[in-house]
C-alpha cells in the first residue's frame, strides 16, 4: 500500500489529485495589456527625445570647462579667458614671457589644450542656447574679472559664476 505525504492534497470523490486549475481570465489579460499600452504611450516618447539630456550634458560640460580654465590659470600663473556665446565656448590663455605672465597684457593668443593635446572648446547641441553671451578671465588666484556674480541660462537650466571666488555652481 502506498503512503501519502502530508503535503499532498486530499483525494476526494471524483478528484484527479489537482487542487484547482491555474491561468488568467481574459479580463485580466486585457487589463494588463491596457495598462502596458498606457505606460507605453506616456513614457515611450521620453526614451526617444534626447533634448533634456543634451541640455543637461552641455550645462555640465560648460561648468567643467570653466572649472578647468580656473585651474589652468592658478597652475600656470597666467590669466585664462573663456568666451561663451549662444552656440559654444572657447578657452584661450596669455603667453608667458620669461616664465611669467604680465597681468596687464590683454592678449590671449594661446588656446588652452587638454592633456590629450586637443584644443579646449565646445559647441552647444542643436536647439540648446546659452545666454547671455559673456567673456570672462580667471587670474592666477582663480578669481574672475566680473564686477558681480553672473547667471548663465543653458536652455532651462542655470549656471552661477561667483565673481570674487570664481566658483561655478549648477543649482
Amino acid at each position: 500500500m502506498r503512503r501519502r505525504s502530508a503535503l499532498s492534497p486530499p483525494l476526494g470523490k471524483g478528484s484527479s489529485g489537482l487542487a484547482g486549475h491555474g491561468g488568467y481570465t481574459i479580463v485580466e489579460l486585457v487589463l494588463v495589456m491596457v495598462i502596458i499600452a498606457i505606460l507605453g504611450a506616456v513614457a515611450g516618447p521620453r526614451f526617444f527625445d534626447n533634448a533634456a539630456f543634451d541640455e543637461r550634458a552641455y550645462l555640465d560640460e560648460l561648468a567643467s570647462s570653466m572649472r578647468y580654465a580656473q585651474k589652468i590659470a592658478v597652475a600656470s600663473g597666467c590669466r585664462v579667458r573663456i568666451a561663451i556665446t549662444a552656440g559654444g565656448y572657447s578657452l584661450t590663455q596669455q603667453a608667458p614671457q620669461a616664465g611669467h605672465c604680465d597681468p596687464a597684457d590683454a592678449s590671449f593668443p594661446l588656446p588652452v589644450l587638454l592633456s590629450t593635446g586637443q584644443v579646449m572648446n565646445g559647441s552647444a547641441p542643436s536647439g540648446v542656447v546659452t545666454s547671455p553671451a559673456i567673456t570672462l578671465a580667471y587670474d592666477a588666484l582663480g578669481r574672475t574679472d566680473l564686477a558681480a556674480n553672473q547667471v548663465l541660462a543653458v536652455g532651462p537650466h542655470s549656471l552661477l559664476i561667483q565673481a570674487e571666488s570664481g566658483l561655478v555652481t549648477t543649482p
